[in-house]
C-alpha cells in the first residue's frame, strides 16, 4: 500500500491551517473538513505514483525532486521518497511559497 510521509514542518502546516480556520475564522468544522480533505488528496497522489503515474508539477526551483499540486487553496509541495511521497510542506496558493525553500 502506498505511503505518504509528512515532514515535520508538512504536520505543523496543518495545526496552522486547521488553528487559523478553527479559531480565527471560528469554523472549526471546515478547519477538520479541509484538513480531511488535503490529506484524501495527498493519499490519492501516493496511490497515483505508486502505480507510476507521473503526477504534480515539477517545481526544481524549490529543490531537487521537488513537485506540487493543489487542493482548493492549498498549495502541497512534495517529492517521491522510495514509491511514497514525502509532503514537505502545505502552504496557502497566495503565499510566496518560493522564499519557504530559499528560491
Amino acid at each position: 500500500m502506498p505511503k505518504t510521509i509528512y515532514t515535520s514542518e508538512a504536520r505543523q502546516d496543518f495545526r496552522d491551517i486547521f488553528r487559523y480556520i478553527a479559531r480565527d475564522r471560528k469554523r472549526p468544522s471546515v478547519a477538520a473538513k479541509n484538513i480531511r480533505e488535503i490529506k484524501a488528496k495527498c493519499k490519492q497522489y501516493a496511490e497515483a505514483f505508486a502505480k507510476g503515474s507521473e503526477i504534480g508539477t515539477a517545481r526544481p526551483e524549490l529543490g531537487h525532486g521537488c513537485r506540487t499540486f493543489t487542493e482548493k487553496r492549498w498549495v502541497i509541495i512534495f517529492r517521491d521518497v522510495d514509491d511514497e511521497i514525502e509532503v514537505l510542506r502545505i502552504v496557502d496558493g497566495g503565499r510566496d511559497y518560493s522564499k519557504l525553500f530559499g528560491s
